[in-house]
C-alpha cells in the first residue's frame, strides 16, 4: 500500500538507477546469486543448529511454494513473529521467492497490536516463533481473523485448529515448481513496525531496492567480507536484527550467529566460540558487556570491528580497549537505516564524540523549522534523505504529509548539527518519544493508559537517563486526593488491563503541578529538569 505522491521524486530515482545505488533486481534474484557462489558455506548458526547457503535456499524455495499452495499472492503480506532462528531467515527468503512482503513482529508485542497489525495489513499467514507464551499471544491476536494459516515452530505446537506446524506447512510445498514470482525493486518488500502504540504501530516500508542499498553500502563502508563471522543480538523485528543483521548474510554472504534472548555471558560466549569479527550493539547491551566480570577472561580479539551506538565518550573509549578493535558508532532508524556511521578510513579519535558521515551517496541536512539549512555547527533539525529512505508509513497519509518533505527528505524529529569535516553529532530529539535500551517508546500511549487510572487526574511520562538502557520511563503523576500513588499501584493497573509490560514506567513521581507553555502543553524538559533535581533516578 504505497500512495505514489510520497515516494521519492521521480528525478531522485532515476539518479539512483544512474549511479547504480540501485539496480532492477528483486531480492530473491539478489540472495540467489550470493547463495550460488556461496553453496557449502555456513549461513546461519542457531545454537546447536546450522545451515548452509544451499539449503537455505532450498528451504526458502520450500516455503515459497508453500505459500503460493495456501493461495498467497503477489503482494499479499506475511507476518512473522516471534525471535531470531533459522526458520525466520526462511520465511522471509520464502517471502521473497513467491513475491509477498514480509512484516516482521517483535517478541514483546502484544496480543492487541499483534491483531491491529494483522487486520490493518490484510495478513494472509501468521508464522509465530517466539517462546511458548508469545505463540500463545500471536495465537490469540489472530484468532477470528481471516488468515489463510497460522505456522509455529514444531516445538511449539499447541494443537489449536488453526495452526500449521512448520514441517508439515513446509512440506506444502514439496509438491510444487512454479517459479518464484518476483515483485518490482522498487515494490513494497518489507514492513517493519514501531513499538510505541497499544493500538496499531505505525509500519515502516521499504523496497527491495532501499533494502540492498543500506546492507551493501554499510557493509562496503565497514568492509564486512563474505568471509566475515557476525553475531546478531538485537530483537527480532527491529531494522538492526534485518537489514543490519540478518541481511547481511542473504546480501553479502557472511555467516551469522543469531542470539534468541540476551545474555551478556552468553554473547561472550558466542564471541569466543564462533571467533565473531562484526557485531551491532545497542547501548544496554554495550553497558552489559562492558560490565559483565567475564569480559576480563574473554578473548575479543576477533571483533575487528563493529557498531555500538548509542553511547557515550567513556563507554566509546572503553568499548576500544575491551571489545572491539574498531568501534563506530551510528545513526539511524527504521525509516532510513545506518544512514550516518563510521567507516575503515575514518579518524577512531573523530568518532569518539560524533555519530560519523552519512553513508556514501545519501544526504544530511540540519535545517531550522522551516527546513532551511543551517550552517555548519548550528545546532538544528535532521533530515535525510537517500537510496535507503523508506517508502513512507504504511496506510498512513497524514503521518507521510508530516515527515517527508516534497523534495523527498525525511524530518527524523532529532536535533543535531554537522561540523566542517562533515560529522554529525546528534544532541537531543525533538520528538516527544523514550529510547529505552534500542526500543521506542511513546509517553502517549502510556499517558492515555494511565489517565483511566481511577486515582489518576493527570500524567505526563518522561525519559531518565539511565547507563545501562539509555533512558527509562518515569510517570509523573498527579493524583486526586493529593496523596502519593506507588509505582506498584500503577504497573498492578495497567497488568489489568493487559498494557504490554515493555511499556510500563519504571518509576513514579507524584506531582502538584506540571510546568506548561501558554497553551497550556506540558513542558516534559522543565518538568525532566525538576524531577532530576529532585534526585529521582531511573530505576
Amino acid at each position: 500500500m504505497i500512495d505514489e505522491q510520497f515516494l521519492l521524486p521521480h528525478s531522485l530515482r532515476e539518479q539512483y538507477y544512474r549511479k547504480g545505488y540501485w539496480r532492477a533486481e528483486d531480492l530473491w534474484t539478489s540472495f540467489t546469486a550470493i547463495a550460488a557462489s556461496r553453496a557449502a558455506a555456513t549461513a546461519l548458526v542457531d545454537g546447536d543448529r546450522c545451515i548452509t547457503f544451499a539449503d537455505l535456499r532450498r528451504d526458502a524455495e520450500r516455503f515459497g511454494q508453500a505459500l503460493r499452495s495456501s493461495g498467497v499472492g503477489s503482494g499479499d503480506v506475511v507476518v512473522v513473529h516471534g525471535r531470531h532462528c533459522i526458520e525466520s531467515s526462511i520465511a522471509i527468503l520464502g517471502c521473497a521467492h513467491a513475491g509477498a512482503v514480509i512484516a516482521l513482529l517483535p517478541h514483546m508485542f502484544s496480543t492487541e497490536q499483534i491483531r491491529a497489525i494483522l487486520d490493518n495489513s490484510r495478513a494472509r499467514i501468521l508464522v509465530a516463533l517466539g517462546e511458548p507464551a508469545e505463540v500463545l499471544r500471536a495465537l490469540e491476536g489472530g484468532r477470528n481473523l481471516p488468515l489463510a494459516a497460522f505456522v509455529v515452530a514444531d516445538s511449539a505446537a499447541t494443537n489449536d485448529a488453526l495452526e500449521k506446524t512448520w514441517s508439515r506447512f513446509l512440506a506444502l510445498g514439496d509438491s510444487l515448481t512454479s517459479p518464484h514470482q518476483p515483485i518490482g525493486p522498487d515494490d513494497l518488500a518489507l514492513l517493519t513496525f514501531s513499538s510505541g502504540t497499544t493500538g496499531e504501530p505505525k509500519g515502516v516500508m521499504h523496497s527491495a531496492n532501499t533494502i540492498r542499498f543500506a546492507v551493501e553500502t554499510y557493509a562496503r563502508y565497514q568492509s564486512i567480507e563474505p568471509s566475515d563471522i557476525s553475531l546478531v543480538v538485537t530483537a527480532f523485528g527491529f531494522i538492526g536484527s534485518s537489514v543490519l543483521g540478518t541481511y547481511l548474510t542473504y546480501l553479502r554472504g557472511c555467516c551469522t550467529i543469531l542470539q534468541r534472548s540476551w545474555n551478556a555471558d552468553a554473547t561472550l560466549a558466542l564471541i569466543e566460540k564462533h571467533r565473531i569479527s562484526h557485531f551491532l550493539l545497542m547501548p544496554t547491551h554495550a553497558a552489559d558487556l562492558l560490565a559483565c566480570p567475564r569480559l576480563e577472561q574473554t578473548n575479543c580479539s576477533s571483533v575487528s570491528r563493529g557498531v555500538v551506538a548509542g553511547i557515550n565518550e567513556a563507554q566509546r573509549l572503553a568499548s576500544r580497549a575491551r571489545l572491539c578493535a574498531r568501534p563506530y558508532p551510528m545513526y539511524g532508524m527504521s525509516e532510513s537505516p545506518a544512514h550516518v556511521t563510521g567507516g575503515t578510513a575514518d579518524d577512531l579519535d573523530h568518532l569518539r564524540t560524533t555519530e560519523g558521515k552519512p553513508l556514501p551517496g545519501t544526504e544530511l541536512l540540519i535545517c531550522d523549522d522551516e527546513d532551511r539549512p543551517l550552517p555548519p555547527g548550528t545546532h538544528g533539525n535532521i533530515l535525510v534523505r537517500g537510496p535507503n529512505r523508506f517508502l513512507g508509513y504504511y496506510r498512513s497519509n497524514a503521518l507521510n504529509r508530516a515527515s517527508l518533505t516534497a523534495d523527498g527528505f525525511f524530518r527524523t524529529g532529532d536535533v543535531g548539527f554537522v561540523d566542517a569535516n562533515g560529522f554529525m553529532t546528534f544532541v537531543t530529539r525533538s520528538k516527544d518519544i523514550i529510547r529505552r535500551g534500542g526500543v521506542t517508546i511513546s509517553p502517549a500511549d502510556i499517558e492515555a493508559a494511565l489517565t483511566q487510572h481511577s486515582r489518576v487526574s493527570d500524567v505526563a511520562v518522561i525519559g531518565l537517563p539511565d547507563s545501562r538502557l539509555g533512558e527509562r520511563a518515569c510517570a509523573c503523576v498527579i493524583t486526586r486526593d493529593g496523596q502519593d500513588i506507588s509505582l506498584q499501584d500503577l504497573t498492578n493497573f495497567l497488568e489489568k488491563k493487559a498494557f504490554p509490560r515493555y511499556l510500563w514506567p519504571e518509576s513514579v513521581v507524584t506531582c502538584e503541578t506540571f510546568p506548561r507553555t501558554p497553551s497550556l502543553k506540558v513542558q516534559k524538559n522543565e518538568l525532566r529538569k525538576q524531577v532530576l533535581a529532585r534526585g529521582q533516578t531511573a530505576s
